[in-house]
């Protein structure tokens, strides 16, 4: 799961490029040429979506994301236990929540038709990487659960 997410998170970093790169082409245009990227915002916008939610997946996967410890590194190693994996599933339920709600709202979208204002691209793009990346994310914090239920049982 660590590996599938990381190169997940590598799709993401990617996408960050392209929306840097056509940025700094854009601002080279208009300095040379006055001409500009057509739709600038809404790939930039599509770019950045993409990068951030695909990578979010791999911060659970990996443990990287930022928790506080304070307390908790003073209790027993079972209670930590326990309490990261209670944490990892009330995460599980926040994510799989925001999730459904972004599904709902992309299935909305979609039926309206709705488009980008510069370009065209169907929101719908803008929501499906939201969409997958919570998804995932949720899918990864009950792994992660389960192999410290696992650990836990055997320990």
């Amino acid at each position: 799961m660590q590996r599938f997410t990381f190169l997940l998170a590598l799709a993401g970093t990617l996408a960050f490029l392209v929306a840097v790169i056509l940025t700094v082409v854009d601002i080279v245009l208009r300095s040379v040429s006055g001409m500009t990227v057509h739709g600038l915002t809404d790939i930039v916008t599509l770019c950045t979506m993409t990068g951030a939610l695909l990578a979010i997946p791999y911060g659970f996967a990996a443990d990287q994301h930022v928790f506080i410890d304070v307390f908790t590194t003073r209790l027993p190693d079972g209670v930590q236990r326990g309490l990261t994996v209670f944490a990892l599933l009330l995460a599980a339920l926040f994510l799989a929540w925001a999730a459904w709600f972004g599904y709902e709202q992309m299935m909305r979208e979609y039926g309206y038709g709705d488009r980008s204002q510069s370009i065209g691209i169907p929101m719908v793009f803008y929501w499906i990487p939201l969409v997958s990346g919570l998804t995932l994310a949720a899918l990864v914090c009950v792994w992660r659960a389960a192999a410290g239920l696992l650990t836990a049982k055997e320990g």
